[in-house]
């Protein structure tokens, strides 16, 4: 039974809602600036406006890039964007603040133009483009909410759409990566229209007579009012209103349904609002670790380098709120099926179906018409941070917040902005594109929220043993699977898609049909064996079927009626069954919320391996949530996160080893420790935290005084050691301020990144491989997360900061948490790992000048355009690249100074 709570708080609220017209009518409203509770300000870059047409084209004079004024509004807000970091973070001032972050109140700074799309709604647009949307009844807000994101998104909503449909290769063009994204869809939330429109209906039915009800009216008006937008922007693909996309695709836009709200829906909640399922990889090295080491090295060495529960690793709230907790693990419990390393193997979900077309191995993602690359299964899409101060460490005495959602830089933004007004509703901020019925992270009446992706495990590899229904012997071909001692056949059919050719993808028509096999626990990956017998690797998840769901808790955040403290906060957060970290701010409170519909796993199961199905390995039902990591108010202070640990005793999910003692969160939290010893904090010392973190080599600022601690004083190495130092000593920043071209540390930063990874040789690795040997090169664990990918946000998730972090520490005597059960650099002797150290820095050092073509380390040189933030062009124009800064897509600095009566 699902969360017994869900229907009757939601119901409660939507009463409520239902009896109280609204703000406007139930007190008085703001009036004016969002100043008559506070300052609210944000940024959302490039620019609110992601229609661009053929005038606007032509405006551009044969350019693709569009510029800060033209066309309006589309990379506005990029140019106060990237001024941010030319700014020294403790020299930034109120007037920097009030310059480059917009004012987020309710009233327009400048009606810049107003539309009534229909009777009962009004569009007013202020100087940024952004659309304040007000509605007579509920269902008028919602139609404008559809309409205005369809002004500002509507091609890109459209490939949003196509692309939870696996149709992407279909409506953008036959490319390898177009296909593999629909093949790895597939894979993750095969839905057909009828199972995406009835998805609505069971949430409906789920939230009970009232929320139902509001649900639908939510869901059928904002579908009306985006294809109200595409008929009068659209009328034909020619029309100068109509995004250029469509007639460089030859497609013409198709009504929405309620199915393509989940189709959007279940794209976004499967890669940012989902953590685990990597249990066959976790298997795979563990069985490599016992094969070289035997059973118990293999166990102790999994556990030191999984930090699946380390003490030392950063954490948002300091209560223990175990979750699956425990540093070990129990390969010999009855429910770990580990599959057969060299076992026969048969296809899956999204693999081609015999005898079609063969589909692409290219990496998934979406090649948009100007060639760009939207490599949406690619990165772990962790990268929001939040800093929030209570009032009592706040100089005025009132609780203080920079936070918000980072989703990667496109051009037009994923987030769509927008202001909701009217009955039941009062809310600003963004939500994702195709989604956005509520303001998913944004501001209310009187208090401020946003998320981080929390990454929690509510993701399962089961493992279904095969069956014929005809009492055939299985093998891994077959398509019946055991339920109890029944044959029961998988569920089966096949998704066929035919490509047709366009302007900028020529390929002949292909048809591809792929095969889509389910059973009652989820999507069947793969089909092999284990321990000989054939089975069915099965990712079951546990929002599968459910995206809709989490519609009630973004209706309670935008309801001024419901949300009126923190607790009540908290209880909206809670109806959210997506994984992220939800942080609130109000003028007396900050707390924090972790939600996600959580599954209680069995004991006879490990949560790090694949797990038979049955009745005693299956989920035993949902963590209350009352059992969630929360707190409101902390004694320390302070909340912190940037996709760091929730809570002591919260286990990791099994894929992310990362949360060990280092954490990029930490960029965040020692400047703020230090500012705090320094006195209470002002608005100002909060972005300036913030600002100071979204430049610092997170990775560097972790391992780097370890790494020099052991080397020590070497000679022969002396001018490569000062520089380090020196750039240590500094922070160890990666910022350009004055806009000269060149990092001010240009040569610490070449050096350091040669040594940390440079081809197949790496530092990290170096300080393992005495102990692991060849297995050091196959740890399932990525080395880094470069500012060079272009994303703008790096150093999340690695776990191999860590390791040298730890591994150091301990040789050098430091005392240690949670050490491990054997030292890695020079088998743990000092001596033997300095030598190795001293010898991997110098073949760095070679590595670089040879690279260069110089014969002295005073004359390397960094290009620091390589780690510049380019924006991945979801259409045919484009914005400028701008400087690397490691901070949110979307950014709020919150301070309220007063609050409704409560």
């Amino acid at each position: 039974m699902r969360r017994p709570t869900l229907a009757a708080l939601a119901t409660a609220a939507l009463l409520a809602a239902a009896v109280t017209p609204g703000l406007g009518a139930a007190e008085a409203a703001p009036s004016g600036s969002a100043g008559d509770y506070g300052s609210v300000r944000n940024i959302l870059p490039p620019g609110s406006n992601g229609t661009v047409t053929s005038l606007d084209v032509l405006g551009l004079g044969g350019s693709t890039t569009a510029t800060a004024d033209n066309p309006t509004n589309v990379a506005d807000q990029l140019e106060l964007y990237d001024q941010l970091t030319t700014i020294k973070p403790s020299a930034i001032t109120r007037a920097d603040i009030d310059r480059l972050f917009k004012d987020a109140s309710f009233t327009p700074d400048t009606v810049v133009s107003t539309t009534t799309p229909r009777d009962g709604v009004t569009i007013q647009r202020d100087s940024f483009g952004v659309p304040f949307i007000t509605g007579t009844t509920f269902a008028d807000v919602e139609f404008g909410a559809g309409y205005a994101s369809t002004q500002d998104r509507m091609f890109l909503m459209d490939v949003l759409r196509h692309t939870g449909q696996a149709r992407l290769a279909e409506f953008v063009g036959d490319s390898p990566s177009n296909v593999a994204m629909d093949q790895a869809q597939l894979k993750a939330a095969p839905y057909t229209p009828e199972e995406a429109e009835a998805q609505v209906q069971k949430a409906a039915d789920r939230a009970g007579p009232v929320a139902g009800a509001r649900l639908l009216t939510a869901v059928d008006s904002f579908v009306e009012g985006i294809n109200a937008a595409q008929d009068d922007m659209c009328p034909v693909v020619l029309a100068t209103t109509c995004p250029v996309e469509y007639a460089a695709l030859q497609k013409t836009p198709e009504d929405w349904t309620r199915a393509d709200v989940v189709y959007v829906a279940s794209l976004v909640g499967g890669i940012f609002g989902k953590g685990g399922g990597h249990e066959i990889a976790n298997a795979a090295w563990y069985q490599a670790l016992k094969k070289r080491f035997g059973a118990a090295k293999a166990r102790s060495m999994y556990v030191d380098l999984r930090e699946k529960d380390d003490p030392e690793a950063p954490v948002t709230s300091t209560r223990r709120t175990p979750y699956d907790g425990g540093n070990g693990i129990h390969p010999a419990r009855p429910g770990v099926a580990l599959p057969d390393a060299d076992g026969p193997t048969a296809p899956g979900s999204g693999d081609p179906v015999d005898g079609g077309t063969t589909a692409s191995t290219a990496a998934p993602g979406i090649t948009m018409p100007d060639g760009s690359f939207i490599p949406l299964h690619l990165k772990r899409h962790g990268m929001s941070n939040a800093v929030l101060v209570d009032a009592k460490h706040s100089r005025t005495g009132k609780p203080l917040a920079v936070m918000g959602p980072q989703t990667g830089y496109y051009a037009p933004q994923l987030l769509t902005e927008e202001v909701l007004m009217g009955p039941g509703i009062r809310a600003r901020g963004v939500a994702f594109a195709g989604t956005n019925l509520f303001v998913q992270l944004g501001r209310g009446a009187d208090y401020a929220w946003s998320a981080t992706s929390a990454g929690s495990d509510n993701v399962d590899t089961v493992v279904e043993r095969l069956c014929n229904t005809d009492g055939t012997p299985a093998t891994v071909e077959s398509t019946g699977y055991l339920v109890g001692r029944t044959c029961r056949p998988m569920d089966s059919y096949t998704h066929s898609e035919t490509t047709t050719p366009n302007l900028t993808s020529p390929s002949l028509p292909t048809t591809y049909d792929f095969l889509v096999l389910r059973t009652r626990h989820g999507v069947v990956q793969e089909r092999a064996t284990v321990d000989g017998v054939p089975v069915a690797l099965v990712i079951q998840r546990s929002t599968y079927g459910h995206e809709v769901d989490s519609v009630i808790g973004f209706s309670q955040f935008n309801d001024p009626g419901f949300v009126t403290d923190a607790a009540s906060f908290q209880k909206a957060a809670s109806n959210i069954d997506f994984t992220f970290n939800w942080f609130y701010a109000d003028d007396r409170d900050i707390s924090y919320f972790s939600s996600g519909l959580l599954p209680i796993r069995s004991k006879r199961v490990e949560p790090d391996f694949p797990h038979w199905a049955g009745k005693r390995y299956d989920w035993q039902g949902w963590l209350p949530a009352r059992r969630h990591v929360q707190e409101t108010n902390p004694k320390r202070g302070y909340l912190v996160s940037w996709n760091n640990k929730p809570a002591p005793g919260f286990a990791a999910a099994d894929d992310n080893w990362s949360y060990g003692p280092a954490y990029r969160s930490l960029a965040l939290e020692v400047p703020l420790r230090r500012a705090l010893r320094a006195g209470k904090v002002t608005v100002e010392d909060l972005v300036g935290v913030m600002s100071t973190g979204a430049v610092t080599d997170a990775r560097a600022q972790t391992t780097l005084p370890w790494l020099l601690k052991v080397i020590g004083r070497d000679p022969a190495q002396s001018k490569a050691l000062g520089l380090l130092r020196a750039w240590l000593k500094d922070g160890v920043p990666r910022v350009d301020r004055d806009r000269d071209g060149a990092y001010a540390d240009q040569q610490a930063i070449a050096l350091f990144d040669t040594w940390w990874e440079d081809g197949g040789s790496s530092v990290a690795r170096d300080v393992l491989r005495d102990r692991l040997g060849p297995l050091v090169d196959s740890l399932p664990q990525g080395l880094d997360d470069h500012p060079r990918s272009g994303t703008g946000s790096a150093f999340n998730g690695i776990a191999w900061y860590g390791y040298v972090n730890k591994d150091l520490r301990s040789l050098l005597g430091v005392k240690v948490a949670s050490p491990y059960s054997t030292s890695y650099c020079g088998r743990g002797s000092l001596a033997a790992c300095r030598k190795d150290l001293r010898a991997s820095l110098a073949a760095a050092v070679t590595r670089l000048l040879a690279a260069q073509g110089v014969d002295d380390l005073d004359q390397v040189t960094y290009d620091k355009s390589q780690d510049d933030i380019r924006h991945t062009t979801a259409g045919l124009v484009g914005v400028r690249p701008i400087d690397w800064q490691n901070r949110p897509t979307f950014q709020q600095v919150v301070e309220f100074t007063s609050h409704r009566p409560r």
